[in-house]
């Protein structure tokens, strides 16, 4: 068995883990007018959950060209975590925001340490293995 097939395998991890973590900032974005978030707090789901969603993507796309970044894992990491405390840190009370927002950031980091995983198998195991 060769590294390169357990390469391609981790590729293909943080290929998806990529694409779902930008479906899941897009959700965090489209929150805002579904479920009537007001104030500062829609505007950051916004902005944040286009961020997310678009980082994610470029992500993905930039695995299936090259080899996947464990900067961009990092920085998914980093906005998830954002996105699971922001109703905490801006004082929203509201259990729907509060839920959506927790929920969507622990999925977002989640998916984002499985994405640095596979970053790193795919750069450590990037040399084929003789037998």
């Amino acid at each position: 068995m060769s590294g390169t097939r357990s390469a391609d395998g981790a590729a293909v991890l943080v290929e998806r883990a990529a694409g779902l973590t930008a479906v899941i900032g897009s959700f965090i974005m489209i929150s805002t007018p579904i479920f009537t978030i007001t104030d500062f707090m829609g505007i950051q789901n916004v902005i944040v959950g286009a961020v997310t969603a678009f980082v994610a993507a470029f992500h993905a796309y930039r695995t299936s060209e090259t080899s996947p970044s464990i900067v961009l894992a990092v920085i998914l990491l980093l906005l998830g975590v954002w996105i699971a405390a922001a109703p905490y840190v801006l004082g929203i009370d509201r259990a729907l925001v509060v839920g959506i927002n927790s929920l969507g950031g622990a999925i977002i980091a989640i998916l984002s340490l499985a994405s640095a995983y596979g970053s790193v198998r795919t750069s450590g195991n990037a040399t084929p293995l003789s037998a």
